[in-house]
């Protein structure tokens, strides 16, 4: 059940929030219950402040369900907080689809540059330990070069079907002067046209 990640199951939709908590500081409180895949806090296109809402994404449902319980109905930051499943409303794939940050110049949580948005001053909580960058580098670098990747690999194919047919030319060559009579069917072409002709007759 593990092996996959099924969004509309394991995300929860978190309201009333306060306005100065960050995608870092969502990300530690609900961490406490389990693995957050990720978390996205919906904010204003223009001013991109936060509108106090935004949606969870667990590794596992029962994690997911452990933080609606607990986490619902909740007094932090002097609001209420409103923790449920989350809602396909057609719009749920928007927000759970991850989003890459070519840029890293500068931090996407205030747009200033000189951090990154892990250490950013803005996050209420403090500053968050980044994940392993050696792993997600390893399975980006390949989307990135996917261009490279695939261009070197046309060319080894070429250049393999190049030596394997260098490979069978060969080995006709060599076939007859070996074996006459084994290799009856595969070289009438070449200098056992002969022997087939004369075999022909026998069986005539």
């Amino acid at each position: 059940m593990s092996g996959g990640l099924a969004p509309s199951k394991t995300t929860v939709y978190a309201s009333n929030l306060s306005y100065s908590l960050t995608n870092n500081d969502l990300h530690k409180i609900f961490t406490r219950f389990g693995p957050v895949v990720k978390v996205t806090l919906v904010k204003d296109k223009v001013t991109r402040k936060s509108k106090g809402v935004a949606f969870i994404q667990f590794k596992t449902r029962d994690v997911a369900k452990e933080a609606v319980k607990q986490m619902n109905g909740k007094v932090l930051f002097g609001r209420t907080w409103k923790v449920n499943w989350a809602k396909d409303n057609g719009r749920a794939a928007e927000f759970i689809k991850r989003k890459n940050y070519p840029d890293k110049s500068f931090c996407f949580e205030c747009g200033e540059e000189g951090h990154m948005s892990y250490s950013c001053p803005k996050n209420s909580l403090g500053s968050r330990t980044p994940p392993p960058k050696k792993e997600r580098k390893k399975r980006k670098r390949p989307l990135e070069d996917e261009e490279c990747q695939e261009n070197s690999e046309v060319e080894p194919d070429e250049e393999d079907l190049e030596t394997l047919s260098a490979a069978i030319q060969s080995e006709q060559a060599k076939l007859p002067a070996w074996t006459p009579g084994d290799s009856d069917v595969r070289k009438p072409k070449i200098k056992k046209s002969s022997y087939f002709s004369d075999e022909e007759e026998f069986s005539d």
